[in-house]
């Protein structure tokens, strides 16, 4: 029997239930830890042996106002040679956009044009440089969705980016790729392998086909590039397990964003794949792998 943690902050979400059962079903003991009620102390052994029990593995499930807290916390598991299904590494540069995108377009894989940057009197040669409007705008750090707009002229883009720019938040413009039409496709990525993928639509009178917006999960096909975009993406990221997003163009296809905590929900109801079940039997392998 394997004691495995998951790092969280809503021990009720469905992925969390959902993993937890799986673990049960095969034998192991699943708890949650959760983040926001950790105190890191500076020697790594310490908090260790103030946990109730060590754990033999780790799920990092960590929200986006942890990432930074959240890092420090799986270090101390990954110093202390204890398995954890998402790198410190891997974690913190996918929820950095603008940083992921600069590994994995370094790495060959096509991503829309994006531009970071926080002057607005730049604002026009941003604009410019990732093709003119309409643009999606990002926060650099963020996750389901939210804040992320489409802006269609120079009035909307003023108002919206200089209240990010007063709040002194880091801030990016991208391409907005029309040929998706609303959609993407999600593909669940577990050691090296799609194991599960759907296409998610927006919600009418919406652009964001995130699920927590609104956005609906349907079945699909997914192609061989689309297929080999995803898993290299997840590995390029250090990511044994990942939610990759792509949207469809004209132009083949391009690498949306890369989620190191993807929910199961949709994925799991619109392909009837037991993800948690396989998400389970890889921290086996990687906890077995490690004796």
């Amino acid at each position: 029997m394997l004691n495995i943690a998951i790092l969280t902050a809503d021990p009720a979400n469905y992925s969390n239930k959902r993993m937890i059962s799986a673990g049960k079903g095969l034998g192991h003991n699943v708890y949650t830890l959760l983040t926001h009620e950790q105190v890191i102390p500076s020697h790594d052994h310490i908090y260790l042996s103030e946990l109730e029990r060590t754990p033999d593995a780790v799920i990092p499930r960590i929200g986006v106002s942890l990432s930074d807290f959240g890092q420090k916390l799986i270090s101390i598991f990954e110093n202390a040679n204890i398995p954890t299904t998402v790198s410190s590494y891997g974690f913190i540069n996918s929820r950095d956009k603008f940083l992921a995108g600069q590994l994995l377009s370094r790495c060959g894989l096509a991503i829309p044009k994006t531009t970071l940057f926080t002057n607005i009197n730049k604002l026009n040669d941003a604009i410019e440089s990732i093709g003119g409007y309409p643009f999606i705008f990002k926060a650099v750090k963020g996750t389901q969705g939210d804040p992320v707009f489409l802006i269609n002229d120079i009035n909307t883009a003023k108002k919206i980016i200089s209240e990010y720019i007063n709040e002194r938040r880091p801030f990016l413009i991208q391409e907005f790729i029309s040929d998706s039409e609303g959609s993407d496709i999600r593909c669940f990525v577990i050691e090296k392998e799609v194991v599960a993928a759907m296409k998610r639509t927006a919600k009418f009178g919406d652009f964001r086909s995130n699920i927590h917006a609104g956005g609906l999960g349907s079945m699909t096909e997914i192609t061989h590039e689309e297929r080999k975009m995803a898993v290299d993406a997840a590995n390029f990221l250090n990511l044994p397990i990942a939610g990759v997003d792509i949207l469809r163009s004209n132009n083949g296809p391009k690498l949306l964003e890369v989620n190191s905590s993807s929910g199961l929900e949709e994925i799991e109801r619109v392909t009837s794949i037991n993800i948690a079940y396989k998400i389970i039997k890889l921290v086996e392998k990687m906890v077995y792998k490690n004796e």
